[in-house]
C-alpha cells in the first residue's frame, strides 16, 4: 500500500469530536446483547478496540477453522481447503467470522488484508503498522449469517495478505480465521437468507482507469424474488487518498498530485443500466497520512472494512428469466487503481418454481457535477487558490413481481450530494491546504405485497475536513507540519414492518501526532501520538453500547464503556 505523497510531521486531527472525556477507568453497564471485546488497560500500546463483538445467541457454537495461525510473506494468495462443522447441519441463527492478526515489532507498511471462498469475499480490511519495539495484534469479526448457502457446502478458499519482508521490512504478519455456527432454535430461529450466494469479482478486481468496470453474466433461477450485491471498494496509491485529488489539468506525477478529481462512488448496472449506488467511506490506514496517529487507535474501520449492500430486487423481474445477464461495479474517477470485490445474494420463492415481473420504472440517472477550478493556479511552488467540487444524484428504481404469495412491488430511491472545497497556499517555504468535505446518501426502500408495506431509510453522512500546513526550516533540512482534520461516520436505519426498529451509529477518533521529518536522513525525530476515540451504537432490539479511549504518547491512558 502506498503512502501519502507528502511526509507530515507535526499533526492535530479531530475525528467528530464529542463532549470531553472525564478522567475514569471504569467497565460501564454493557446491555445484554452486545459483547464489549477486553478493556484495555492503562500503559497498553497494543490495538485499543471500540467496536463491540458480533451479538450471538446463547449456546456453544461448532467451530469451523479456515487456516491456522501462519506467517505471510510475499505477494500470492495463500489457498486453504473449507469444509462446514461435521455433525452441525444448519439451519444455523448466526454465523461469525473471527479473525486474528499479529506483526512482529520492527518496520512495516499497511498491508491489505481479503478471506475469500468459492470466490465471495469474508473479510476485507487492512493490518496495522509496527513499531521498532512494538507488536501490535488485533481481532476482528463480521457477521456472516446471510452467507450460510455457500457456508453449508465444502469449498476452497484464499487469503491474501501481501507482504514483503526484507532487511529493510522487518514485519512479520501472521493471521489465522475460524467460522463459528450458531444452532437455530424455537427461541433463536434462523433469518430468511439467500438460497444463492455468487461471486461477481470472484475474488479480487482491479478497476485502473474512469471508464474501467468489473463485469460478470449471471444466469439466475426463474424463481427469484429479492436480489441484493454486497461490495467493498479499496482505493490504492493515489487513490487511497481520493478525497485529496484533483482534477487532471492540476494533476503531477512530479509535485504528487493525484488526478481524477476529488470525487469516488460505487455504481451497479443491470444489462447497461444504472441499478444502484453506494457512498465510499473515506478510509484512512495506520500509514495514512502519519503513522504516529494510528497507533493503538485506528481510524474507524481501517482494520475491518463494512461491505456496502445495494438493493437490486426491482430488477428481479429482469433476470429472472434463465437467461444471461450482465452484471457490472464501476468506481468512476479512478487514476491509479481500485480493489474490489462484489458478492451477489439471492431470495428465491420457495412456493413456485418461477416468478415473473417487470421493471417499471428507473429514474436513477449519472450524478450531476459541478466543479470550479478557475481560481487555482498551478506554478513551480505547488497550487494557489481554490477548487470547488459539487454533486448530485438522486432517483429512483422499481419493480413488480408476480410470486407465490401475490404480487409484490419494491421501490428504492436514492438521494445523494457531495461537496469538496480545497484551498492551497504555495510559496518556497510554506504550503498550506484546507480541505472540507461531506457526502451525504439517503435510501428509501419500501415493499409492498398482500400482508402490507414495510419500509427502511438508511441514512449516511461522511463529513471530512483538513487543514494541513509544512513549513521547512532555514537549513532546509527538517520538515515541520500541522494538520487539523475532522472525520466522522455517522448511520442512522429505521425500518417498519408491523414494528418499528431503529439503529443508529457514530464512531469518532480525535489523534495528534508531533515530531519532525528529517529530509536528509528521511526519518522522524522525536515523534509521538495522542488521540481519543468515541464509539456508540444504538440498537432498539438490543440495547445500546458505548466505548471511549483515551490515548496519550501512543499507550491507553484511560478507557471507559457505557452510553
Amino acid at each position: 500500500m502506498t503512502r501519502r505523497r507528502p511526509l507530515i510531521s507535526i499533526i492535530a486531527i479531530t475525528l467528530g469530536l464529542a463532549a470531553p472525556v472525564t478522567a475514569a477507568w471504569a467497565q460501564g453497564a454493557v446491555p445484554a446483547g452486545f459483547a464489549a471485546p477486553p478493556l484495555p488497560a492503562p500503559g497498553v500500546n497494543t490495538v485499543a478496540d471500540v467496536e463491540p463483538r458480533v451479538p450471538r445467541p446463547p449456546g456453544e457454537p461448532c467451530v469451523a477453522p479456515l487456516f491456522a495461525p501462519r506467517q505471510f510473506e510475499g505477494v500470492g494468495p495463500v489457498a486453504f481447503a473449507y469444509a462446514p462443522p461435521t455433525g452441525c447441519h444448519g439451519p444455523w441463527a448466526k454465523i461469525v467470522l473471527e479473525a486474528d492478526f499479529d506483526v512482529s515489532a520492527g518496520r512495516q507498511f499497511d498491508r491489505t488484508a481479503i478471506i475469500h471462498l468459492g470466490g465471495v469475499n469474508l473479510y476485507y480490511g487492512t493490518t496495522m503498522e509496527p513499531r521498532k519495539a512494538i507488536a501490535p495484534a488485533w481481532h476482528v469479526e463480521r457477521d456472516v449469517t446471510d452467507y450460510a448457502a455457500l457456508l453449508a457446502q465444502p469449498s476452497a478458499g484464499e487469503v491474501l495478505i501481501a507482504n514483503v519482508v526484507n532487511e529493510t521490512y522487518t514485519g512479520r504478519l501472521t493471521a489465522s480465521a475460524r467460522l463459528l455456527f450458531y444452532p437455530a432454535a424455537a427461541s433463536t430461529p434462523a433469518p430468511a437468507a439467500p438460497q444463492l450466494v455468487q461471486p461477481v469479482s470472484n475474488g479480487l478486481a482491479k478497476l485502473t482507469k474512469d471508464n474501467d468496470r468489473l463485469v460478470q453474466t449471471v444466469v439466475l433461477p426463474t424463481n427469484v424474488e429479492r436480489l441484493a450485491l454486497d461490495v467493498v471498494a479499496q482505493g490504492q496509491a493515489d487513490d487511497e487518498f481520493w478525497y485529496d485529488c484533483v482534477p487532471d489539468a492540476l494533476a503531477s506525477d512530479k509535485e504528487g498530485r493525484c488526478g481524477g478529481g476529488a470525487f469516488r462512488q460505487v455504481e451497479v448496472f443491470i444489462d447497461g443500466q444504472r441499478a444502484g449506488l453506494a457512498s465510499l467511506f473515506p478510509w484512512i490506514f495506520t500509514g495514512g497520512i502519519n503513522p504516529y496517529l494510528w497507533f493503538p487507535v485506528p481510524a474507524p474501520e481501517t482494520l475491518n472494512f463494512t461491505p456496502s449492500r445495494i438493493d437490486l430486487t426491482p430488477f428481479a423481474g429482469v433476470v429472472n428469466d434463465g437467461r444471461p445477464h450482465r452484471i457490472e461495479v464501476s468506481v468512476p474517477g479512478v487514476r491509479n487503481y481500485y480493489l474490489v470485490t462484489a458478492s451477489l445474494l439471492v431470495w428465491r420463492d420457495a412456493g413456485a418454481s418461477s416468478t415473473r415481473g417487470r421493471l417499471v420504472r428507473n429514474t436513477l440517472t449519472a450524478p450531476r457535477e459541478t466543479t470550479d477550478a478557475r481560481r487555482v493556479k498551478a506554478d513551480k511552488q505547488g497550487l494557489n487558490g481554490r477548487i470547488d467540487t459539487r454533486l448530485v444524484q438522486d432517483g429512483e428504481v422499481a419493480g413488480v413481481l408476480q410470486t407465490s404469495h401475490g404480487e409484490v412491488a419494491t421501490r428504492v430511491r436514492y438521494v445523494m450530494s457531495f461537496s469538496n472545497r480545497q484551498d492551497y497556499v504555495s510559496n518556497d517555504k510554506t504550503q498550506i491546504g484546507r480541505m472540507r468535505q461531506l457526502t451525504r446518501l439517503r435510501i428509501d426502500t419500501r415493499r409492498t405485497d398482500p400482508s402490507g408495506t414495510a419500509t427502511r431509510r438508511e441514512t449516511l453522512s461522511y463529513p471530512l475536513s483538513t487543514v494541513t500546513q509544512e513549513t521547512v526550516t532555514a537549513d532546509g533540512t527538517d520538515q515541520t507540519a500541522a494538520v487539523d482534520l475532522t472525520l466522522a461516520r455517522t448511520e442512522r436505519e429505521v425500518a417498519s414492518d408491523g414494528r418499528v426498529w431503529t439503529r443508529a451509529l457514530s464512531n469518532h477518533v480525535a489523534p495528534t501526532a508531533h515530531g519532525q521529518f528529517n529530509r536528509a536522513a528521511r526519518r522522524f525525530q522525536n515523534a509521538s501520538g495522542a488521540s481519543v476515540q468515541r464509539y456508540r451504537l444504538e440498537d432498539s432490539a438490543i440495547g445500546c453500547y458505548g466505548r471511549t479511549v483515551v490515548v496519550k504518547d501512543n499507550a491507553v491512558v484511560t478507557a471507559r464503556d457505557g452510553c
